[in-house]
Formats: C-alpha cells, sequence, structure tokens
C-alpha cells in the first residue's frame, strides 16, 4: 500500500513539475519581464513620463522591464549608435532597452511621452508571435493607406524587412482613429490609446504650423512681388512719358508761337502737374508695397529660424542653426 501511495505522490508530483515546465516555457518573456522590471528604479521625471501615459498592467510590465532612461545629447547619442543602426533623433530601441532624449521645451509639450510610447511599442512588437503580428497585418496595411500624407513617408525611408515593425509603432502613436482589430491590440498596452496619438499631434502641431505659416507667407511676398513689378514698370514708363511731355513743354515755352494762347500754356502746365501728382501717388504706393514686401521677408525669416530652432530642440545629433540667405 505504502508502494502504492509513493507511486502516486511520484506521479503526482511528476505532472505538477512538468505543468510547472510547461507554464514557465509558455509564459517565459513575462516571467522575464517581470522579474527585469522589479529591479527599474526610475527617476521622477521617468516616472512621471510613465504615469502619464496611461498604460495599463502589461504596458507597464514591458515599461518597466525596458529600463528606460532620460538621456542628455551626447551621451543619448553614444549610446543609441551603439544599440540602433539608425540615426536616432528622439529615442532610441535596443538591447530590450529604451532611451529618450530629455527635451525640455514649454512649446513642444508632449514629445517625450509620444517618444518613450513610440520606443515601448519596439519592446511590444519585437514581443510579439508570428501569428500576433500576422492577425493585425491587414489591418495596419489598411491605416497605412489611409494615412498616405501621415505614414507615407515616414515609413518609406526604412528597409522592407523594417517596414511593418515601424508602420505598428508609427500607428500606435500618431494615428487616433483605427480599425477595431488595432484598438484592440493596443488597449491592451494602454488604457487609452487616443492619449497617445494627442501627444504626437501635440507637439508636431507646432511645426505644422511654422511650415502653414512659411509656405502663406511665401506665397503672400511672391504675389506681392510680382504686383511690385508690374507697377514698377508702369511707374517707370509714366515717369518716362511724363519727362518727355515736360520736356517738350519746355521747349514749346520758349518757342514762340507754340502755345496759342497764356490760357492755353497755363491749361498744359496744370495737365502736366496732375499728371505729376499721379505719378508720385503711384511711388509712395509702391514705397508702401516695398516696405510691405520687406515686412513679410522679415516675419518669413524670423518664422524660418523659430522653425530650424525648434527642429535643433528635437533633434539629438544637430548642432546649430543656419541663417537664412
Amino acid at each position: 500500500m505504502k508502494k502504492t501511495w509513493s507511486l502516486v505522490i511520484f506521479v503526482i508530483s511528476s505532472l505538477l513539475l512538468m505543468a510547472f515546465v510547461a507554464f514557465f516555457a509558455l509564459n517565459f518573456a513575462t516571467i522575464k519581464d517581470i522579474i527585469v522590471g522589479l529591479s527599474y528604479h526610475p527617476t521622477s521625471e521617468m516616472t512621471e513620463i510613465r504615469d502619464s501615459l496611461g498604460l495599463t498592467a502589461k504596458g507597464a510590465r514591458i515599461f518597466n522591464a525596458t529600463l528606460p532612461e532620460l538621456k542628455e545629447k551626447e551621451e543619448f547619442n553614444q549610446i543609441c549608435r551603439d544599440v540602433e543602426s539608425a540615426n536616432a533623433i528622439l529615442g532610441c530601441y535596443g538591447g530590450d532597452r529604451v532611451y529618450v532624449y530629455n527635451i525640455s521645451s514649454d512649446e513642444l509639450v508632449g514629445v517625450r511621452e509620444a517618444t518613450a510610447a513610440h520606443e515601448l511599442l519596439h519592446a511590444v512588437y519585437h514581443r510579439m508571435s508570428a501569428d500576433e503580428k500576422r492577425e493585425i497585418r491587414d489591418a495596419l496595411i489598411s491605416v497605412y493607406q489611409k494615412n498616405q500624407e501621415t505614414l507615407g513617408e515616414e515609413i518609406n525611408i526604412y528597409e522592407d524587412d523594417k517596414k511593418e515593425e515601424e508602420l505598428y509603432v508609427r500607428a500606435g502613436t500618431e494615428i487616433a482613429e483605427l480599425p477595431e482589430i488595432l484598438e484592440g491590440h493596443y488597449g491592451a498596452i494602454f488604457e487609452n490609446q487616443d492619449l497617445i496619438a494627442e501627444y504626437y499631434q501635440g507637439y508636431i502641431k507646432v511645426f505644422r504650423e511654422i511650415e502653414q505659416k512659411l509656405e502663406d507667407l511665401l506665397l503672400k511676398a511672391q504675389n506681392l512681388e510680382a504686383n511690385i513689378t508690374a507697377k514698377t514698370a508702369q511707374y517707370e514708363s509714366d515717369v518716362a512719358a511724363l519727362n518727355a511731355e515736360v520736356d517738350e513743354y519746355n521747349n514749346c515755352a520758349v518757342t514762340k508761337n507754340c502755345f496759342s494762347s497764356v490760357a492755353a500754356a497755363t491749361a498744359r502746365r496744370n495737365e502736366l502737374t496732375a499728371k505729376s501728382d499721379t505719378v508720385s501717388a503711384m511711388y509712395d504706393e509702391l514705397s508702401s508695397l516695398v516696405s510691405s514686401y520687406n515686412d513679410l521677408v522679415r516675419e518669413y525669416n524670423e518664422n524660418l529660424l523659430h522653425g530650424q530652432a525648434l527642429n535643433m530642440v528635437i533633434n539629438s545629433a544637430s548642432t546649430s542653426v543656419s541663417q537664412p540667405e
């Protein structure tokens, strides 16, 4: 009887061990993330960023497991050159670590949060199975096709084997309106994926507004320049015609019997004076147009420098701002 119970206990123990091994094997990545995450002690700034992302339990687990760090320019560039083949600007992911360029700007609110979310999704993607990637592939392609203006240029710079991953990351951090399957997928990482898209849209809006302002100013300047060119040609023609008429009048004034009477000479002089006033008014108008044109050029250059300065703020690789010619 004792041998029977021993055998039963042995079989049960073996089954339990096998079940434990199977569970551990199936959940190795999750268990590893939990263990690594326990050693993570973020700074107060990174804690604030993490909390602002509204992460689910799964999202927070993966985030902590990547041991995210804020880095200043020199250290950020050095680290990201070592972990990524591409030129990192705002953040990088490599060796299952996340690094975020520490940007401080009152204008670019949300840039660090959007970057942290972006790099987190790289980590999520690398944890996904082939089946999980296959399940959302068609939806990602649909998002890509519907958002060419936003995603087309960004995605096309990547090699073919990197495009899907980058599309996955950018769709989750830049696009608010997503297919239901993607809403559910990103919902397992972020409690409110729309909030993540708002972080991105919030800071990128600053650049888009400057770009639009530059386009508007350039168009106005070009139209005004064309107007000035046309009016200058008319002014020069009118001045030449007036000078010819004045010369004719002066010659006639010293020529006997050229004018039929004093009244005729006076009338002609008054006519030329009126034309001269018209030409003077045209000159004043041209001066005003040129002044307006110079104001537009000055405003354009100010906005251009502002945009370049902001690009320098978010570009960890930048060193200086070029002056416009």
